[in-house]
């Protein structure tokens, strides 16, 4: 269960090629009422957090054009997401995925098929939403909220 007392709304990327998986998150996080922007590239979503703030990332390591490693690899030295906590979503996480994963000081790694049973705990350890300046324009621009 998550605890609504503790967060604020968050400001969510999420950047995966299955838009279940998108809904599947909005399900789980729901209790914060996130604002939540999708990309399904990693390019999109690279582009995307060299712009505008998050709270939490959430990728897949297994994107089209950019990877998941990739991805977190470019925030973590040109970004404004720069400490921002990401969490990766595989559909496997073997020794490789788990090394990179910590080389890259990503917060938890995850196997999709545990989103429901995990991401909730994962977010409430790990991630401090900061007060937003001005984020009407993500809440315009987002296709699900």
């Amino acid at each position: 269960m998550f605890n609504t007392a503790t967060f604020q709304v968050m400001k969510i990327l999420v950047v995966h090629r299955q838009k279940e998986t998108v809904v599947q998150i909005k399900s789980v996080l729901s209790g914060c009422n996130p604002v939540v922007l999708h990309t399904e590239s990693g390019l999109d979503g690279l582009l995307t957090s060299r712009i505008e703030h998050f709270d939490l990332i959430i990728c897949g390591t297994d994107l089209p054009v950019v990877t998941g490693f990739e991805l977190v690899r470019s925030i973590r030295t040109h970004s404004v997401n720069r400490n921002t906590p990401v969490i990766f979503l595989a559909d496997e996480v073997d020794e490789k995925t788990q090394h990179l994963g910590n080389a890259l000081g990503v917060a938890a790694m995850l196997v999709s098929g545990d989103v429901t049973n995990r991401l909730a705990d994962i977010v409430q350890e790990n991630v401090k939403p900061e007060a937003d300046k001005d984020w009407n324009d993500l809440l315009s621009n987002t296709r699900l909220n």
